[in-house]
């Protein structure tokens, strides 16, 4: 029966012990995926948001620009047009990089309206009437503030994300803890018990003698 015990004991730890290395098993499981999901979150954080924000930077000095030249008296219709063309290609240069990055629906819906004006501005260019040009100028600026509004909203939206993902991770990390202690719970029983066994002297049977 005391072995019968002894096994049972045995075999009870041996159960909690398993159960408690798959659980970390599965707990380390979830950090890393969550660690992959966080470095996700950062990357599109600056691939589509702080670089996308350059570029709308980039465009809207390049309007100034166009704005600012074809105010000028000094120079005539034929340099006005050459130098806003100029400009216009390299917005065009710059719409490939836009492109390339993810957009969202409202995104895409406001960089086409952006392209629209564009292609507008390319027309009265050509007709060098360069009040309209100043006029879709300040549309096409409006729109950029758009444009800008939606990386600020979007940034802010996957770090919301990246943020709780990183508590879910503190939680992970917590509950791992708590498994550690367990074990070397376990592993202390373990060895006062043995410790016990070693103690315990078997009596010597009677002598015959």
């Amino acid at each position: 029966m005391k072995d019968l015990k002894a096994i049972n004991k045995k075999t009870k730890t041996a159960i909690i012990l398993i159960v408690v290395t798959v659980l970390l098993l599965i707990s380390n499981h979830f950090i890393s995926l969550n660690s992959k999901k966080t470095n996700e979150s950062i990357k599109a954080i600056y691939n589509d948001r702080l670089l996308v924000s350059h570029y709308i930077f980039q465009y809207t000095n390049t309007i100034h620009q166009l704005k600012s030249l074809t105010e000028k008296t000094t120079i005539n219709d034929i340099e006005k047009h050459l130098a806003v063309n100029t400009l216009l290609q390299k917005m065009g240069a710059l719409d490939i990089q836009y492109l390339s990055t993810v957009l969202t629906t409202e995104e895409k819906k406001q960089f086409a309206f952006f392209q629209l004006q564009c292609d507008s501005l390319k027309i009265e260019n050509q007709n060098k009437d360069w009040q309209q040009v100043q006029l879709i100028a300040e549309q096409i600026a409006k729109t950029l503030v758009v444009l800008a509004q939606i990386q600020i909203d979007e940034g802010k939206t996957a770090l919301t994300i990246a943020n709780t993902i990183h508590n879910g991770n503190k939680l992970f990390v917590r509950f791992e803890i708590g498994l550690f202690f367990i074990l070397a719970c376990l592993s202390f029983y373990l060895l006062l018990l043995k410790k016990m066994k070693v103690k315990i002297k078997i009596p010597e049977g009677p002598s015959l003698n």
